[in-house]
């Protein structure tokens, strides 16, 4: 019994990590309701995840608050800027798809390469706010620049969220399992995988600045 509650021990490990990505989940959960705070509640999100990629743990509330607090100005805004972004490029979609004659289907390409631009910087720019200070200018070219220079990364990203998104549009029960999935602790768990390919990504880059 002592052996079981020894903090060295993996089960007890496993079940703190667990406890932190649930707690961590939840948090993320509630300040997004609002909608317009999703920005500044994914920069926080990636604050507590890329320091488990770094091995650091615990305070998880603490450094989620602290930096959903410090960057809410600035992810409030990014957040907009995308998000509009992304529903002009889906009103363009629509118009081309539903209302321009079939002679104009071909204009969907340059929109969709846009789109996945879009993506692109929205898959990256949130981790980055987390760890650096720049502008929004300097955050968005960035993160388009890391999107490009680690394509396979990306695309897988774009991918898995596009395989969910189909998956639960065209099956209710799946829609019901990945809700309550990501309800519980979903967005903080692919937050946890994501943020160790992204800490790579990002020492890559200060490794390349600091040689230049």
């Amino acid at each position: 019994m002592n052996r079981f509650f020894n903090p060295d021990n993996p089960v007890t490990i496993l079940l703190s990590r667990t406890f932190e990505l649930i707690l961590l989940n939840i948090c993320f959960v509630i300040v997004c309701l609002p909608v317009f705070t999703i920005g500044p509640a994914l920069s926080a999100l990636y604050a507590v995840t890329l320091k488990m990629a770094d091995g650091d743990f615990g305070y998880t509330t603490d450094i989620f608050f602290s930096s959903f607090k410090r960057n809410f100005k600035q992810g409030v805004q990014l957040w907009l800027i995308l998000l509009s972004a992304g529903l002009f490029l889906s009103s363009d979609i629509y118009v081309i798809f539903f209302i321009l004659p079939q002679e104009y289907l071909f204009l969907q390409i340059p929109v969709w390469l846009l789109v996945f631009i879009d993506i692109s910087a929205l898959i990256f720019v949130f981790p980055m706010l987390a760890k650096y200070e720049q502008t929004n200018l300097q955050l968005i070219k960035n993160s388009l620049l890391i999107s490009l220079g680690h394509i396979p990364l990306t695309v897988s990203v774009v991918v898995l969220f596009g395989i969910i998104a189909d998956l639960s549009i065209h099956n209710g029960s799946l829609f019901i399992l990945f809700f309550s999935i990501f309800l519980f602790i979903g967005f903080a768990l692919l937050a946890r995988i994501f943020s160790i390919f992204f800490r790579r990504a990002f020492i890559h880059i200060t490794t390349l600045n600091e040689k230049n």
